[in-house]
């Protein structure tokens, strides 16, 4: 598939995953600025989960992607099945040991807030019942791009948030002669759209065989090769988790604020992934050539350039008004379009950085961008965030968005320019 046809069909996916987190905040938004702290809070629950699910999908692509490249489909097939296997084994065990970990969690993301930590622990509990769907998504979805095919994820994710905008709305806010059931509705809401979203991938063919296998040798290798894609989610989840500590000194309307804030940038920030995972998959396919990989990085640049300098325009055109749509507290009016400016301002950073780690990944260079993400999550964001949040609130904290993300594009272009072909490495 063309390069700009697959990132643009996947930017389709990518913003049908956001709306999930938009529906769940319009629709809480109608029971408290406590419930929307809360939903907040758990969002960055499911940011960790996501980077510890990297070990797997992040490997399966970059592998799968060079092998397509060779022709060496019979490896892909097998590497598949091994990695299916352990992503339901990992989720399961996650799930059952849920009740040791999730209330220290939160306690410690929300300073020990008693009211936030009630209502999230009922909408993480029900949210959560969903880890095996999730898991199991990420890996299909990172099997079907690199094998080509960009429509099927795509689909699910469309199936998961049409669902969902009937399903959340219907069970938080007893629609349709449903009980009202509140934050437990909104998760368990949640969880029953991801399951009917996995289905799809059941009636669409996929681009090799698929299986569930006894994991060995080729586990291994794909776990080494996601290795560091987790890591660095890891790093972030952590490192964000510093940074909400740092916006939590404002206050509950600081925490609202930020919960919608990021939930509306998200939305219209979300082609910036879908960049990332073209760039992986595009050089990895055509790895065989270094003109054809820095064709794929140059035209890359180019699309995350363009598209994220239009989400800072919409950012900013929406900041008037986003708070107003989610609450009636003048505070969080204010902190929200305050928050959505400085966000705005970070969004072509985060395009061009996209590009440079998603051609790198593909390239078999995995561990550079885990490098560059973890020095400038923790110096350039968590720790200036810190600092800055003890004299300005929330907004110090805010202000970090932009050093990290113009930090990440200089370090990148850097080690572009300086290593070039070395940066080539098969890993099959």
């Amino acid at each position: 598939m063309e390069l700009s046809k697959f990132a643009y069909i996947t930017a389709i996916g990518t913003l049908a995953d956001s709306l999930i987190s938009l529906i769940s905040l319009i629709t809480v938004s109608k029971l408290s600025t406590v419930a929307i702290a809360a939903t907040g809070i758990v969002s960055y629950l499911f940011f960790l989960i996501n980077a510890a699910s990297m070990v797997f999908t992040g490997g399966l692509m970059v592998l799968i992607s060079q092998a397509f490249g060779a022709r060496k489909l019979e490896l892909a097939e097998e590497a598949s099945a091994e990695t299916l296997f352990l992503a339901i084994a990992s989720s399961l065990i996650a799930l059952i040991s849920m009740p040791m970990w999730l209330k220290p969690y939160l306690e410690f993301v929300s300073m020990g807030n008693s009211d936030i930590v009630s209502e999230s622990y009922i909408y993480a509990s029900m949210r959560l019942l969903s880890l095996p769907a999730i898991l199991i998504n990420s890996s299909l979805s990172a099997i079907y791009r690199a094998g080509d095919d960009a429509y099927t994820p795509t689909i699910c994710s469309l199936v998961n948030a049409s669902s969902g905008a009937i399903i959340i709305p219907s069970m938080t806010l007893g629609l349709f002669g449903l009980p009202r059931m509140g934050l437990l509705g909104a998760g368990l809401g949640s969880s029953i759209s991801i399951y009917l979203s996995v289905l799809v991938y059941a009636v669409r063919p996929p681009p090799l065989r698929i299986g569930i296998g006894r994991p060995r040798s080729l586990a291994a290798k794909v776990i080494w090769i996601g290795l560091p894609t987790a890591a660095e989610r890891i790093v972030a989840s952590i490192s964000h988790n510093v940074y909400i500590n740092a916006v939590a000194r404002g206050g509950a309307p600081a925490l609202a604020a930020h919960n919608i804030g990021i939930t509306v940038e998200n939305v219209i920030i979300q082609p910036s992934f879908a960049i990332g995972m073209t760039a992986l998959v595009k050089a990895g396919q055509n790895l065989r050539s270094e003109d054809e990989v820095n064709e794929v990085l140059r035209r890359s640049l180019r699309i995350g350039a363009s598209w994220m300098g239009l989400a800072s325009l919409l950012l900013v055109a929406a900041s008037p008004f986003a708070g107003r749509a989610f609450s009636s507290d003048q505070d969080v009016v204010k902190l929200t379009s305050i928050y959505l400016i400085l966000a705005a301002m970070s969004e072509i950073g985060l395009g061009i950085s996209q590009a440079f780690f998603g051609a790198i990944r593909g390239m078999g260079s995995v561990w550079i961008p885990f490098l560059i993400s973890s020095i400038s999550l923790i110096f350039l964001r968590a720790l200036p965030a810190q600092l800055l949040s003890m004299k300005y609130g929330a907004i110090g904290a805010w202000m970090t968005q932009n050093t990290d993300m113009y930090g990440r594009v200089m370090i990148s272009y850097a080690i572009w320019r300086s290593s070039g072909r070395r940066l080539m490495k098969r890993v099959i």
